[in-house]
């Protein structure tokens, strides 16, 4: 998934670039300096607390199992599957989807939460602890 999202990134950057010849220098200068702060990851929280440990997430995710939650904190070691409280995505072009059950599967009525561009928040009551996997879609 890294190469597919880069790659839609790139065309889009490529495209952008196209069609802007025209903008001003310091226009394009301010809105690299604006998209400069992200980092193309979703991080996922143990808890509501200021302290809480987190996990990031570039890539697609089939299962959660294996992984824990990396920084310090409260839940530090703790497994991500079936364990995160809130999420804040920090890209600037893809959302991401935290799903219910494994593989992405949101077949039936099995919940499933997006977290759009910059969207900090708890996950909604379907998938809060009780997430199993998620992806990544292009919004912008």
């Amino acid at each position: 998934m890294t190469s597919a999202r880069r790659m839609v990134g790139s065309l889009a950057v490529t495209a952008a670039l196209v069609a802007g010849t025209t903008v001003l220098a310091t226009a394009q200068a301010s809105a690299q300096t604006q998209r400069a702060d992200w980092d193309g990851n979703i991080y996922l929280y143990y808890s509501a607390s200021p302290n809480s440990s987190w996990s990031k997430y570039y890539d697609d995710v089939n299962d959660f199992a294996g992984h824990t939650f990396a920084a310090g904190g409260e839940g530090h070691g703790l497994r991500v599957k079936n364990n995160v409280n809130r999420a804040w995505n920090n890209d600037a072009d893809f959302a991401a989807r935290i799903y219910y059950n494994e593989y992405q599967n949101a077949s039936g009525n099995a919940p499933y939460d997006d977290f759009y561009p910059g969207e900090s928040r708890q996950l909604n009551d379907g998938v809060r602890n009780n997430n199993a996997s998620m992806s990544w879609w292009w919004v912008v």
